[in-house]
């Protein structure tokens, strides 16, 4: 197999994760825009969804096309060098897993993956004890407590935030 098709092979999986980034901010700033411009917090006509997909897909798909034709190039220009070299798999794996690596730690910061933040423990004991809201106090103001919030913003005593995550139900596994 000639190096330009195997680069090509090499690299899709890389460059489509990489692609997709680039597609999925251009469908938040659409959208964006879209809200801020156009349609508000009214209801948004089906059309608007056609265009953010639109967006995601045709913004994503360029790229893509454009890494692969770049890796395609680039092993063009290695024909002549010796095939059995290690660094074009070494670095499409590197790619590979980069971008999932860097994935997953922006969802571990987020509080997606993870433990749950302390708003977050907070938030869903008074939801399941049929709560509108909760509160928590600064951080450094001692040791964390959490506040349900009733229809009206009225303030239940507060209860110390261990006590919360202990009374919440366990999720299946």
């Amino acid at each position: 197999m000639k190096q330009r098709h195997l680069y090509v092979l090499l690299f899709a999986v890389p460059a489509l994760l990489v692609a997709l980034v680039p597609g999925v901010i251009a469908v938040a700033a659409v959208a964006g825009g879209l809200w801020l411009f156009v349609y508000g917090d009214n209801a948004w006509p089906p059309v608007a969804q056609t265009v953010l997909v639109a967006t995601g897909g045709i913004t994503s798909l360029a790229l893509w096309i454009w890494l692969l034709s770049i890796a395609y190039i680039r092993g063009r220009r290695r024909e002549a060098e010796d095939p059995r070299q290690p660094l074009p798999v070494a670095l499409a794996a590197g790619t590979t897993f980069g971008v999932i690596a860097l994935v997953a730690l922006h969802q571990w910061s987020v509080g997606n993956v993870g433990p749950k933040p302390d708003s977050m423990v907070c938030a869903e004991y008074c939801s399941s004890l049929g709560f509108a809201g909760s509160a928590m106090p600064p951080r450094d103001a001692g040791p964390a407590r959490c506040s349900c919030l009733d229809a009206k913003g009225r303030e239940t005593p507060p209860v110390l935030l261990q006590d919360a995550a202990s009374a919440l139900p366990k999720p299946a596994r």
